[in-house]
């Protein structure tokens, strides 16, 4: 009985994860031969399940309205799953969302926020999102933006809204 229960406790999470896996390339091929709806549906499983790229990569398909109508705020909601697990790709597109008053108010404060932590985290082009919020920002903004960045960056990335 034991050997059973230790051989099941191994399989399931094996079962699990190629199901996972199915689903993730699978909607990669429909993505490549441009069936936007087949690869939504197919993210939409991943991400259901947690998974922090398949967050990020549905807030993009919402963003740029792939296989789903266009909506800022759908978009934003994924991205904030994504980015809460530290994926550097989703903050970035936050910090973008929210100067640019996509899907959320304008915010400078947030936007550098958000452009800071994927900066330091080495996203490629989120310094430019920082430093354009940046320009933006009085001292006092500035000073609040910092703070809350190393705030959730302490908190790792727990209630950063």
């Amino acid at each position: 009985m034991t050997n059973l229960l230790f051989a099941l406790a191994f399989l399931i999470p094996a079962t699990t994860s190629v199901v996972w896996a199915g689903e993730w390339e699978d909607g990669y091929a429909a993505y490549e031969r441009q069936d936007y709806i087949t690869a939504v549906r197919k993210w939409r499983i991943v991400a259901e399940r947690g998974d922090r790229a398949g967050q990020s990569i549905l807030g993009s398909m919402y963003a740029q309205g792939q296989g789903v109508p266009q909506d800022y705020s759908t978009a934003v909601k994924w991205y904030r799953l994504a980015a809460a697990q530290g994926e550097i790709k989703a903050q970035y597109k936050l910090g973008f969302m929210y100067a640019n008053g996509q899907g959320v108010p304008r915010d400078f404060v947030r936007s550098y926020m958000w452009g800071y932590l994927a900066a330091i985290a080495g996203h490629p082009e989120a310094a430019g999102v920082r430093d354009l919020a940046e320009k933006s920002l009085n001292l006092e903004q500035f000073s609040l933006a910092k703070k809350m960045a190393l705030g959730c960056q302490q908190r790792k990335f727990q209630g950063c809204n």
